[in-house]
C-alpha cells in the first residue's frame, strides 16, 4: 500500500477504532504510540548491476510494556499525528508505506499492509512481512541466470 492510499483509507474511515494485526493474529494493543514517521529515499544497486531509486514511508509503532494504560487508537488520532508530521515534512504519495513494530514478544520488523477490514466501528490493518527478492529475476525480459 502506498502512503496516499493509507491516508485516504484513514480519512474514509474517520471516527473508527484503528487496529493493527500482526501475521500471527496478535492485535497490537496496550499503551500504544506512533513514535515516529520516517521518509526514506532509497538509492540502490541490485546483484545484476541495475540501479533503483524509490521512496518509502515508515510509521513506527511502540507499546510501553511497563504501563498499565491502554491507549484508545482511532483513525482520527492517527490522522492528527500524520497531519502534524505532514506540516513539517511533505509526504511522498506514491511511497510504499510500512508499519514498523517490535516488542518483547515480537522482533522489530517492517510490515506491509496486506489487507484492510472495516465495519461501522472499526478499521483493521492486517500486516504481513514481504520476503526479500532478487530484483533482476523479476524482470521477465532478463535472461535466466542474470541474477548473482
Amino acid at each position: 500500500m502506498n502512503t496516499s492510499t493509507f491516508i485516504t483509507t484513514l480519512v474514509n474511515n474517520t471516527g473508527k477504532e484503528l487496529q493493527f494485526s500482526l501475521p500471527d493474529s496478535t492485535v497490537i494493543s496496550g499503551d500504544l504510540h506512533i513514535t515516529e514517521i520516517q521518509h526514506h529515499s532509497v538509492d540502490s544497486v541490485d546483484c545484476g548491476g541495475n540501479e533503483h531509486s524509490y521512496n518509502e514511508t515508515v510509521i513506527q509503532l511502540w507499546v510501553n510494556e511497563n504501563s498499565e494504560n491502554k491507549a484508545e487508537w482511532t483513525t482520527d488520532k492517527a490522522l492528527k499525528i500524520i497531519g502534524l508530521v505532514g506540516e513539517k515534512q511533505e509526504y511522498r504519495d506514491e511511497a510504499e508505506l510500512f508499519i514498523e513494530f517490535g516488542d518483547s514478544a515480537h522482533p522489530t520488523i517492517r510490515y506491509s499492509i496486506q489487507d484492510v477490514k472495516e465495519n461501522s466501528e472499526m478499521l483493521i490493518m492486517a500486516l504481513s512481512v514481504k520476503p526479500t527478492v532478487c530484483k533482476p529475476s523479476l524482470n521477465r525480459e532478463v535472461k535466466a541466470g542474470a541474477c548473482c
